[in-house]
């Protein structure tokens, strides 16, 4: 196994993203893993692809290695079986901890913002209205949500992210203000 090759991250972790829900599948962590050459474009210092794979790969797990001793020893050992030294794991699982609130290193905050990116754009309005839809909320109370907690508050790190973010934002901002407009 090559820990510098995505494949075996995505192999060892497919089996645990079975059953969850469309937003946050093995689906979702294939489009996140599909963006991150681009969003490494211009990050010094060069991220790492092995730690980048990992915070990608374990992005929807972090409950999982907090919750089970079993999975979280299992994850131990495959990183180790990848040739991880025993600080690098543990560091690791840190930087899965904070990537998605305080991300520090270049890896982490590619992985931020390969996450976050989905919230903006076409994708983000079809996810922020099928939630909606389910929690019965009308389409103004999701459109308001949507804009106020996740269209404006989301900083990018990355300097692709950053222009990815306010592309996005420009087409989600004129959609949703023709989608006022029209209710």
């Amino acid at each position: 196994m090559n820990r510098d090759s995505v494949d075996p991250y995505l192999q060892f972790v497919e089996p645990f993203y079975v059953g969850k829900d469309a937003a946050h599948d093995f689906r979702h962590i294939q489009r996140i893993v599909g963006r991150l050459a681009a969003l490494a474009e211009d990050v010094m210092p060069a991220p790492r692809s092995d730690v980048m794979y990992f915070l990608a790969s374990f992005h929807g797990l972090v409950d999982l290695i907090a919750s089970s001793p079993d999975f979280s020893d299992r994850a131990h050992d495959f990183l180790r079986q990848l040739g991880w030294p025993e600080q690098e794991v543990g560091d690791g699982f840190r930087r899965l901890q904070r990537h998605l609130k305080s991300p520090l290193t270049v890896e982490e905050q590619i992985v931020h913002d390969a996450n976050y990116v989905e919230l903006l754009g076409a994708f983000g309005i079809a996810k922020a209205f099928t939630k909606g839809g389910a929690e019965g909320q009308a389409y103004e109370e999701t459109a308001d949500i949507f804009e106020h907690q996740f269209l404006d508050t989301v900083e990018f790190k990355t300097p692709v992210g950053k222009q990815m973010a306010a592309e996005q934002r420009a087409c989600t901002k004129e959609f949703l203000a023709r989608l006022r407009a029209e209710l």
